[in-house]
């Protein structure tokens, strides 16, 4: 009995450490010596997800920057680096980098699709009824920051999770719905009953197109012969086989005899006096 226990913790603690290995790496700042925890610890970190939340996003929505005039309205501000010469008065383009203006455009895309579902009253209660909590950070696999920080609405709760570089750079944002367990079994059942669809729908197509093909490319089949014309052309094809190969000048009565089953076959009478009769077999008991 102690010996099956002993296996059965072994087996627990293999399975207990083989979960470990698959998921992410828990750890402070401290621990990694790219991210200086001077810089990296967590009010800095809050403070970032309240400025990328309230400070970016918010701001964005409210000065009526949508995902599809992203590029017209903030790409100047996010991807060209603009000097100021104050003595002339002037501007230089110093250098264009698309990699920050790229990465906001993308957490701001998926943060504007999920505000209907996060719930936020009005653009006048915005500011208010969305907010930022449960700010926390950790490394992944590869040693990168990354930050998870909940969006509270009205509605349901949002994940952002910010991917930094250790020049406090993000490298990809994303906003997640939090789902009930009821919701999710819901999308689950309606893409299931989608797919059901649209397979039988093709299904109905390939079968509708299936069915058109005598239509389309039976049109120039031949007429199906009957079986009368078939003998019939069988006979004639006999006869003139005949009148080419043999000689036929002492054969007159085979002619005619040929000419009289092919009419009696048709149902004509024969025009050379001859009969065709059908032979009928004898009873052997007629003496009786």
């Amino acid at each position: 009995m102690k010996r099956k226990f002993l296996v059965l913790g072994v087996m627990l603690s293999c399975l207990l450490s083989l979960s470990a290995c698959g998921a992410e790496t828990q750890s402070d700042a401290s621990s990694n010596s790219k991210y200086p925890v001077g810089f990296f610890n967590q009010t800095a970190i809050e403070n970032y997800a309240h400025a990328v939340e309230d400070n970016y996003f918010e701001n964005w929505y409210l000065d009526g920057v949508t995902p599809e005039n992203f590029e017209d309205e903030l790409y100047v501000s996010l991807a060209m680096d603009i000097d100021k010469d104050e003595a002339q008065q002037a501007y230089y383009l110093k250098g264009v980098d698309e990699s920050q203006y790229l990465v906001y455009k993308s957490g701001y895309t998926s943060w504007y699709k999920a505000l209907e579902e996060l719930g936020y009253g009005d653009s006048k209660s915005l500011a208010d009824k969305l907010s930022i909590s449960d700010v926390s950070y950790s490394f992944d696999k590869d040693g990168k920051l990354v930050v998870d920080a909940t969006i509270q609405g009205t509605k349901h709760s949002a994940l952002m999770k910010i991917y930094l570089n250790n020049e406090f750079e993000p490298t990809d944002i994303g906003v997640t719905i939090n789902k009930t367990t009821g919701e999710k079994l819901e999308n689950a059942g309606l893409n299931t009953l989608l797919g059901m669809g649209m397979a039988f729908a093709i299904l109905i197509i390939i079968s509708l197109i299936i069915s058109l093909f005598p239509i389309f490319f039976g049109g120039k089949k031949k007429k199906k012969e009957s079986d009368k014309e078939i003998t019939k052309k069988a006979m004639d094809n006999t006869i003139n086989q005949i009148a080419e190969q043999e000689d036929l000048s002492g054969d007159a009565e085979l002619v005619a005899v040929i000419a009289a089953a092919i009419a009696a076959y048709e149902g004509s009478a024969s025009t050379d006096g001859f009969q065709v009769r059908s032979i009928r077999k004898v009873s052997k008991n007629w003496k009786r």
